[in-house]
């Protein structure tokens, strides 16, 4: 059996020193001991994504899809895809798959994350704000909040919630610059203080 609080505990200690091979490593080993399980490949797909390599992250997220057990791991994986496609600016996909996220789970913060991004870059401001919205008890965790205060344009927010997310969280300072809602902020030297300290 899987101990998936482990395998992200170990994952992430790769995440913070950037050593995304390793990760593409242990998701192989994890594929080979559980092949039905969908978090090798879940994590492999991730790897490829901090790589930059958004064609492979897709294939790995497919595969992922392909092996998931229950419909909480189907909207896990459909908020990742939408996730890519919102780096790639692909948004009539990005919103395909958070749609399709929210409907096997209505409460899943990164498909709600992920589809207010797209819906603020297609002109949608307004229906992404009510979504935010009617969902603001689901987001319980800083890195969350930190997410959608940056979706709302909320600088001081923004940086708050993600420096209280990342004292127990340090993984975060690195997944920070991959998530799209934060690309707006990369050159505010505040915020890149803040990732430094």
């Amino acid at each position: 059996m899987l101990d998936t609080e482990q395998i992200n505990n170990e994952m992430n200690k790769l995440i913070i020193d950037r050593r995304f091979q390793e990760i593409i490593k242990k998701s192989d080993e994890m594929i080979n001991a559980y092949p039905y399980s969908y978090l090798g490949r879940w994590w492999k797909a991730r790897a490829y994504t901090f790589l930059g390599d958004t064609d492979k992250a897709l294939h790995w997220f497919m595969e992922a899809l392909k092996n998931t057990a229950s419909e909480e791991e189907e909207s896990r994986v459909c908020s990742s895809f939408a996730n890519v496609y919102n780096i790639r600016k692909d948004w009539h996909n990005s919103l395909k798959y958070s749609e399709i996220a929210l409907e096997l789970n209505p409460n899943n913060p990164v498909a709600i994350i992920a589809r207010s991004i797209a819906l603020s870059a297609t002109g949608k401001k307004q229906e992404a704000y009510q979504l935010i919205n009617e969902h603001r008890g689901v987001f319980r965790e800083e890195y969350e909040k930190a997410c959608i205060a940056a979706v709302l344009s909320n600088k001081e927010g923004m940086l708050q919630h993600l420096r209280n997310s990342i004292i127990g969280n340090p993984h975060h300072k690195i997944t920070v610059l991959y998530d799209p809602e934060f690309e707006p902020y990369l050159k505010h030297n505040d915020f890149n203080k803040l990732l430094k300290d």
